[in-house]
């Protein structure tokens, strides 16, 4: 019997073991990130508007951002691996406006689980357009005085001011809107704060839509990151301030400062390579524009951008005899850099390399035709006065 009971337990025993064996060979279904925490996997294209996305979404998502910090958005190659993190993410944010290169925004319509997943942060913050579009002043913002002095987010002062641009929030219309299939609006909109508030309010109703259930929590963290960006557009007016108006005039190598300029009136004259894509070629009719453009307006320094700098830099600044700065990011943060650093680096460093002594009038090409017209009245004055003698 007892004997009968030991093979009893072996056998068991062997039977277990056996189990356990076979267990260890079964392969093991993880959770994805998001099933296993309950957060949202939330994918940004660049670090600007993952800044963006983190200050609202916090520890309520997984955060990926796909290009890595000082690389240039413009020319970014996107890898095999790339598709599969789109392909994981329960909502994407991009900049959109023709600013990433056409091959990421196919790989992220082909590889994002659908359509509705995408959102265009560029086309919710009310762009203007590029001059080479055809305006040579950005519509409804030429006056930098008479920003309302409290700036609130929700009241931009000519905003809606753009012809054939009335509502970016209509998403519906977006295939036949002609200005986003050309690319002829701006997307470097994070030189202007308010409108950086803009992209905050929509980046705060897509994860609610997308999460209700954080509602509270992001509706309070967008709350404070506007008010952060409320007074960050104050102490960016107050940096420009210190430049007299007539002297608030620069060159750059491409066209990205167009908001700085409309927002706070820092008048960029013209650029080395007047497109979005900083690695164009110039033609040497364009060169000799630029020397001319220069030369009219007494300008001391050309900023050179540090994602792009342009090989034309070095011979106009021989040529033309004026100094290069450089340090200028105008595409991405750099690493754990902050957007307050960001705005404010760059800011300062204009600020400090414009012109702070005020010619006055004079040295004012730019009314030079204003006082023609002045002096053409004063004429006309002065035969009326003779015809009455």
């Amino acid at each position: 019997m007892f004997k009968k009971l030991l093979k009893s337990s072996l056998i068991i025993a062997s039977l277990t073991l056996f189990a356990c064996e076979a267990d260890e060979d079964l392969p093991i279904i993880e959770e994805s990130s998001s099933e296993a925490s309950g957060k949202l996997n939330v994918l940004a294209t660049t670090p600007m508007i993952g800044e963006y996305v983190d200050q609202i979404g916090g520890d309520n998502i997984n955060l990926t951002i796909l290009m890595p910090p000082e690389a240039n958005p413009h020319t970014y190659d996107p890898s095999p691996q790339d598709a599969g993190k789109i392909a994981d993410a329960d909502l994407i944010f991009y900049v959109g406006l023709k600013y990433e290169p056409a091959g990421l925004i196919k790989l992220l319509e082909n590889s994002a689980s659908s359509a509705n997943v995408l959102v265009e942060v560029g086309e919710g913050v009310d762009p203007i357009e590029f001059k080479e579009g055809g305006h040579d002043e950005h519509e409804g913002h030429d006056d930098h005085d008479e920003h309302d002095e409290d700036k609130d987010h929700d009241e931009h002062e000519g905003h809606d001011d753009h012809e054939g641009h009335d509502d970016h929030d209509d998403h519906e219309g977006h295939e036949g809107h002609e200005g986003h299939d050309h690319g002829l609006y701006d997307p470097h909109f994070w030189f202007d704060p308010i409108r950086v508030a803009m992209a905050a309010e929509l980046i705060k109703d897509k994860l609610i839509e997308f999460d209700s259930s954080s509602k509270t929590d992001y509706e309070s963290s967008a709350n404070t990151y506007i008010a952060m960006l409320n007074d960050l557009d104050k102490s960016v007016s107050e940096l420009v301030d210190k430049v007299p108006a007539k002297n608030r005039k620069l060159i750059t190598t491409h066209e990205s400062l167009g908001y700085l300029e409309s927002r706070y009136g820092v008048k960029v004259l013209t650029t080395i390579i007047p497109s979005l894509d900083s690695t164009n070629e110039i033609s040497p009719s364009q060169l000799v524009g630029v020397m001319e453009m220069i030369e009219h307006n007494n300008i001391k320094v050309l900023f050179v951008e540090s994602e792009a700098p342009s090989v034309y830099s070095e011979t106009i600044s021989s040529e033309a005899g004026i100094d290069l700065v450089t340090g200028l990011w105008v595409e991405t943060l750099k690493e754990n850099q902050s957007y307050k650093d960001f705005i404010m680096s760059n800011v300062e460093l204009i600020v400090e390399n414009l012109d702070h002594d005020d010619h006055g009038d004079h040295d004012d090409h730019d009314d030079h035709d204003d006082h023609d017209d002045h002096d053409d009245h004063d004429d006309d004055d002065h035969d009326e006065h003779e015809g009455e003698k």
